[in-house]
């Protein structure tokens, strides 16, 4: 996606939803996510730009959090990746007043340092989760990105539940939040995040331990290799939270 339509993608995603309510998980919320790549040599005037434009959001009195975080290992390294985090869509449709001047304001602000941007819309899935949703946002998340095969999505998500099961069984330190792509991107596609401070709070997984030592040699490796069967493709990238560019209402 080039830099002009960057812009429409930025304006017109946070003002229309559509109604897929249907697709969430135990009243789940909705993440709208923006991915924006400067141009070579300008993340510097994006990051001058994002904080402009995070100032109107201020000025308008926004009551959407917006996080940025900047990718800084894994696919899309320079990358940054701005969230409206824990959306219902009652949230978007309050936002609808706004989203005409906030699309210029984009247009002043952001797009011109911009090489290309993409969006999608995710959902939380809290019954596959094994971290609360009111928990607070860390430092880093390290994200898995997994591709489905097209009719294999009840398959993944069984296994996903399976594994929490395991996990929370062996009570181990695999802490980790599912959502699921239901707008944009190459779906079906879902995303594990493990949020951390700092490196060390990303202990290797141990996925096939804690499912032998749930259900057996035999069943863990069945549900191993359901994901030859349902799995398309992986990607994988370490993300770092900006302060300094991201904006919290007043009132949180």
């Amino acid at each position: 996606m080039t830099a002009r339509t960057a812009v429409f993608a930025l304006g017109t995603l946070v003002l229309v939803a559509p109604r897929l309510d249907a697709q969430q998980d135990n009243g789940g919320r909705i993440n709208f996510v923006f991915v924006l790549r400067p141009k070579p040599g300008m993340a510097h005037l994006l990051e001058a730009g994002l904080k402009k434009h995070q100032a109107w959001h201020a000025a308008q009195k926004d009551a959407r959090s917006i996080t940025i975080s900047t990718v800084v290992a894994g696919d899309g390294v320079g990358e940054y990746r701005v969230v409206y985090p824990n959306l219902r869509w009652e949230d978007q449709d309050q936002a609808s007043s706004i989203t005409p001047a906030d699309f210029a304001d984009v247009n002043i602000n952001v797009a011109p340092s911009l090489e290309s941007t993409s969006s999608l819309v995710s959902v939380r899935m809290d019954s596959l989760s094994r971290i609360p949703a009111g928990e607070p946002a860390r430092n880093m998340n390290w994200v898995t990105y997994t591709y489905v095969k097209a009719g294999k999505g009840p398959e993944y998500t069984n296994y996903l539940r399976r594994l929490r099961d395991a996990h929370d069984k062996a009570n181990s330190p695999y802490r980790y939040f599912v959502l699921q792509v239901i707008i944009g991107g190459d779906t079906p596609a879902f995303a594990l995040v493990r949020p951390g401070d700092k490196w060390t709070d990303f202990p290797p997984a141990q996925n096939r331990n804690v499912l032998v030592q749930a259900y057996g040699e035999f069943e863990a490796d069945r549900l191993l290799n359901v994901l030859d069967d349902v799995v398309r493709k992986t990607s994988s990238f370490v993300t770092v939270r900006r302060p300094d560019l991201s904006y919290t209402p007043a009132a949180r």
